[in-house]
């Protein structure tokens, strides 16, 4: 019988399916994992907790609490120091690419690096999730598989909307494709699921796939800038993932920066956002510069409610930064909405647990694909020789 159009798109889905479905299933479940890094992180050091002092006393200044830290570890040069708003928070003195220290803000006392296993778990995971690090892949050969099995997904999700869509808009048919049925079995079952959840998931599964392609391949993220009528920026800026990103990461400067003056400017950014939650302050690459101060409202991938400033000690002024993201072009404002929308983070906790329903979902999607390409190959043939088997016994 000559195929059909249909047929065509059933066979494509399913090749392409057994070809990276491996390769999904692992970018699923080390997605779900890190679904919650940081609220697990965040309990995995609990004990670094500090118990607020009366309500008089305030958080040391910075130069006393670097002095107060510097006790314990002489040489210390963050690029990077964070408050939390919660009171009970320690603050978090960042060294670049050395990782990060806690102490008490209250007294400067040095508290350690945390729960260093839970942080080197989840960077494992994630860097599993982009990389494939640690199956012996070379880094960007890991890049370029999980970006293609990112792009065969998509090609997948689309197919099989197509599959998925009823001939027939009976309730009786569209019932079967978008409600479970408990009395369902084995591939009767299988198939169940595997519309339902793809039915149900697949519009965010939708922006999760097309943001990881923004961040898997360099054409995609510069079609996101030409739609905006945007100029792309050259790849150095792109891998920092946004606005203010290159700094993140980076040393301090060469020579440790003067913090005379920078504690009224600290103060006022707190007056001038009352209702922070976080407070991020980098080092300026250059003696003399600005201090770089990222103020959130927000969760760590709520950009919309993050504020970049600029502390001019020289100046004595807090003034807005360039880096800000109502400063940004349309393109690289999606650019980074794009990021925190593939972990859902964006939308905050609700955000988050969509992401890891989807993620769940995949798994879900790639097991009774599996389960249905496995019948559909072989089941006929192990049927067939059980019988032989039993037959000459």
């Amino acid at each position: 019988m000559k195929p059909t159009f249909h047929r065509l798109i059933f066979w494509g889905h399913l090749i392409a399916g057994l070809a990276a479905g491996v390769v999904i299933l692992s970018m699923a479940a080390t997605g779900l994992i890190i679904s919650y890094e940081a609220q697990l992180l965040d309990w995995a050091n609990r004990d670094l907790r500090v118990t607020p002092p009366p309500a008089t006393v305030a958080h040391l200044d910075i130069e006393t609490l670097l002095a107060k830290v510097r006790e314990t570890k002489p040489a210390l040069q963050p690029s990077g120091i964070t408050w939390k708003a919660d009171p009970t928070s320690p603050v978090t003195l960042t060294l670049g690419k050395e990782g990060f220290f806690f102490a008490n803000p209250y007294t400067g006392e040095f508290l350690g690096e945390g729960n260093r296993a839970w942080h080197d778990f989840f960077h494992a995971a994630t860097d599993w999730h982009r990389f494939l690090t640690g199956t012996g892949l070379p880094r960007e050969l890991g890049k370029a598989i999980t970006g293609a099995a990112c792009l065969i997904f998509s090609l997948l999700l689309l197919s099989g909307l197509y599959l998925w869509w009823p001939r027939q808009w009976r309730w009786s048919n569209v019932r079967a494709v978008i409600l479970f049925n408990p009395r369902l079995k084995d591939r009767a079952r299988n198939w169940n699921w595997h519309n339902v959840f793809g039915f149900w998931s697949a519009l965010p599964l939708l922006c999760i796939i097309l943001t990881g392609l923004v961040m898997s391949y360099g054409w995609a993220n510069n079609l996101l800038f030409t739609l905006t009528g945007s100029e792309p920026p050259p790849p150095r800026e792109r891998s920092a993932g946004g606005p203010g990103g290159k700094r993140e990461g980076s040393g301090p400067a060469a020579s440790p920066p003067s913090f005379v003056g920078l504690e009224p400017l600290l103060s006022q950014a707190r007056h001038q956002i009352p209702d922070w939650t976080t407070l991020s302050l980098r080092m300026p690459l250059k003696p003399g510069d600005p201090f770089p101060l990222m103020v959130d409202r927000g969760g760590r991938g709520q950009v919309h409610l993050r504020t970049m400033l600029n502390l001019d000690v020289a100046q004595g002024k807090v003034l807005p930064s360039p880096d800000d993201l109502l400063q940004q072009n349309l393109g690289r404002r999606l650019r980074l909405y794009a990021r925190f929308l593939h972990t859902g983070e964006l939308f905050g906790l609700i955000g988050q647990t969509v992401a890891a329903l989807c993620t769940l979902s995949t798994l879900i999607l790639i097991w009774t694909g599996f389960a249905l390409a496995f019948r559909r190959f072989f089941a006929k043939r192990v049927h067939a020789a059980a019988s032989t088997t039993e037959a000459s016994t």
